[in-house]
């Protein structure tokens, strides 16, 4: 006797699908098998199931019960089969209830005095569905840069570009503690996220030493980015990191063979700080490129990006030059460097000025940056995140941090000092006090998945997404059948004009599962369909179909390449079969673009209901 569950692979909170039981008398004894079923967790079974079934010799059964799927979470579904002959077998199978909409955060400053106490009770909560939502507690002498909330937003950030990659790492070589993104003892510690992200870094090297934006095969990354990955990897090494010798080496040679083709001035003084940083810097092609290229720099940054390399390579008076030059052009800003903004600019500027300019240097630019690093943490870019955990490090003052959580003295050796507080602490109201002699900031940011249902939005981008049967008929989700395949075509509009590096994510209804994409040769089969625009990725994942492409003409170039323009409407297309029978949230799909997340649009939510054939 076999007895096997087929489940779908999730559901949606309030999701309705089906188990089913498959029941086969291989070679067990013909007669009456009681079946029970039983849930816990996130899911419940419409009505118990306790059922006598009668099976002859070698006779197959399959059985349908309707499956509810409650808040987000995991849950189990247990079958117990009991028979002639003493018979019994009893085997359990997992689900998960995965939320419908994208998480979003809530984020509240407060200045504490010394002496003074504030709670933090479920108020930043209530917007967010049970079981998703998490609370971070952050104390910390700097105003304005919620660590603990950047590194999280870091953590959970859904794509996975080098620049991405790059950014969620790199300041975790700083803030080696688990704690300050808000998981528990048994999640991965912090050296495996970081070692991780230098395998995936170097898996997307290409046989010359540079890298792709998505992996080896993928487009080249963009001049400062081949920079920045490499910084990385260097920072990681000294960190004591395993990063692979050759794989390093490879790429620095590529850079100090590029470095003098860069189109950029401002990718070119970053090459030549990473350069100087490896030891591989000459001083002779460092101070020609001062001499003869700098003054194409744009912006506070590079030209301290040029002041450190000249301090590595041991030319400290012209050093000097170059950070007076980064200090008296701070506002400046490069209109052909995509990811790069002030706020970004800034923060890189303060984590430098020690390597740039010194003590003197770290004081200059401290008085002069400190005020304007205050940002929503929601709103901030992925460069704009790391480098601003970067310039809190460099910010971070000495001595222990002293306070009190319900009367519980504490004391932080680090800045900042991160509280994470269970749900039960949160619905009672955690009470926490500055026991320092000095006021401290009260950071609290909240996170989880909306409670209600995120409306249609546009800002920049637009998006429609349309259902189609194979032969090109308007598909009603009202009326799918199980084993329809049905065509999904997502077309949208650069609104502003502008250059952006998109990314398109729509997640499935739990009842369908993705079949093929749609490229520019499977297009020809669907005739009702518009051009497949060209994407750097585009590919079915588990619950999701995700692509990434870009619009309107690029700023940055590259001396590799000329192809600066891009289309400025896209459409991409993937096929779904409908598997499961039942009701199923339709999420909202969202395209954005990746560096700039002010850039969005979002559509409306639905349902699918899908009936058995």
């Amino acid at each position: 006797m076999t007895a096997d569950i087929v489940l779908p692979r999730f559901l949606a909170p309030d999701d309705k699908g089906r188990v089913a039981l498959s029941l086969h008398n291989v070679d067990g004894q013909p007669g009456d098998y009681k079946v029970t079923l039983e849930t816990t967790g996130s899911v419940s079974l419409e009505r118990p199931v306790s059922e006598t079934i009668r099976l002859a010799a070698n006779q197959r059964e399959l059985r349908t019960w309707t499956l509810r799927a409650g808040e987000v979470g995991l849950g189990n579904v247990t079958v117990a089969v009991n028979g002639p002959g003493n018979f019994s077998v009893k085997r359990d199978w997992d689900i998960q209830v995965r939320a419908s909409q994208t998480p979003s955060a809530v984020d509240t400053v407060s200045q504490l005095e010394a002496g003074r106490e504030l709670t933090v009770d479920r108020n930043p909560t209530a917007p967010f569905l049970a079981g998703t939502a998490q609370v971070s507690v952050a104390l910390s002498r700097t105003p304005g840069i919620d660590v603990a909330a950047l590194l999280r937003a870091l953590d959970k950030y859904p794509y996975g570009c080098i620049e991405q990659t790059t950014s969620r790492a790199l300041p975790l070589l700083y803030y080696n503690d688990v704690a300050l993104l808000g998981y528990g003892p048994s999640d991965p510690k912090i050296t495996d996220r970081v070692q991780e992200a230098v395998y995936r870094i170097v898996d997307m090297q290409t046989t010359d030493g540079s890298f792709g934006m998505w992996g080896p095969f993928s487009s080249p990354a963009a001049e400062w980015l081949q920079s920045y990955a490499l910084d990385f990897l260097l920072r990681a090494r000294d960190q004591q990191m395993a990063v692979p010798a050759a794989s390093l080496q490879r790429g620095l040679t590529w850079l100090n063979r590029s470095a003098d083709r860069m189109a950029s001035a401002n990718a070119q003084a970053y090459a030549w700080y990473v350069l100087a940083k490896a030891g591989l810097a000459d001083a002779g092609r460092v101070r020609y490129f001062q001499d003869a290229k700098a003054g194409e720099i744009k912006g506070g940054l590079a030209w301290a990006q040029l002041a450190a390399a000249l301090n590595q390579v041991g030319e400290p008076g012209r050093a000097r030059l170059a950070f007076a030059m980064a200090q008296s052009h701070l506002d400046e800003r490069d209109s052909h460097d995509y990811y790069g903004t002030p706020l970004r600019d800034h923060a890189a500027l303060l984590a430098l000025a020690s390597e740039a300019g010194g003590r003197e240097g770290v004081a200059a630019v401290i008085g002069a940056v400190r005020n304007r690093l205050v940002a929503r943490v929601e709103e901030t870019t992925t460069q704009e995140k790391a480098w601003l955990v970067l310039a809190a490090h460099a910010l971070g003052g000495s001595g222990d941090l002293a306070y009190s959580v319900d009367g519980d003295k504490r004391t932080a050796k680090t800045d900042p000092a991160v509280i994470n507080p269970d749900a039960v602490q949160v619905a009672r109201g955690l009470k926490v006090k500055n026991e320092a002699a000095n006021a401290l900031w009260l950071q609290v940011t909240a996170r989880g998945v909306p409670m209600e249902p995120q409306p249609a939005a546009s800002s920049g981008l637009s998006i429609t997404r349309s259902y189609y049967t194979l032969d090109g008929r308007d598909a009603d989700l009202a009326t799918v059948r199980q084993n329809d395949r049905v065509v999904v075509s997502l077309a949208g509009r650069n609104l502003d004009g502008n250059y952006h590096e998109v990314a398109l994510l729509d997640l499935l209804p739990a009842g369908f599962e993705i079949e093929s994409v749609v490229n520019d040769e499977t297009v020809k089969s669907f005739p009702f369909l518009p051009k497949i625009t060209p994407t750097r990725i585009s590919e079915a994942r588990d619950d999701r179909f995700f692509a990434a492409f870009d619009l309107g003409r690029r700023l940055y170039r590259s001396w590799w390449d000329n192809d600066k323009d891009y289309y400025n409407s896209f459409h991409v297309a993937y096929v779904v079969r409908a598997v499961t029978p039942g009701s199923f949230a339709l999420p909202a799909v969202n395209v954005s673009d990746m560096y700039a997340p002010r850039i969005y649009a979002r559509s409306d939510m639905g349902r699918v209901t899908i009936a058995p054939r």
